[in-house]
């Protein structure tokens, strides 16, 4: 699969990773499933309006958000706070539809370097 998006952080910094998808109508979020993964390490999961971080790795654990309030309008990308070393990493955006089974998925490149 093919990059949609490099970004660039420093260690100790808060870093977007963008994902975006084009709503007709507005997104129903009670019935979406959005995985945001490195290879299988789950990095944020989010179902059914909410997130569901029990799976989640522990590296992550406290330091990755999304943006709800604008999840709905098609914006379902992943904030990473104090960046570390180990998030250089190829991520995955991975959007289903419960009932449609529409899915989307993204590959974002994260680089991170040292101070």
């Amino acid at each position: 699969g093919q990059l949609d998006a490099t970004c660039h952080a420093f260690v100790g910094e808060t870093v977007v990773l963008p994902c975006t998808t084009t709503p007709l109508e507005e997104l129903t979020l009670s019935n979406s499933m959005l995985y945001w993964q490195i290879g299988t390490t789950v990095v944020h999961f989010f179902q059914n309006g909410q997130d569901l971080l029990e799976r989640q790795d522990k590296n992550f654990h406290g330091r990755t958000s999304l943006f709800l309030d604008q999840m709905r309008h098609g914006n379902l990308s992943l904030k990473i706070s104090n960046v570390q070393l180990w998030d250089d990493a190829e991520y995955s955006c991975i959007y289903r539809q419960t009932e449609s089974h529409e899915t989307k998925k993204s590959t974002i490149k994260l680089n991170v370097s040292g101070k």
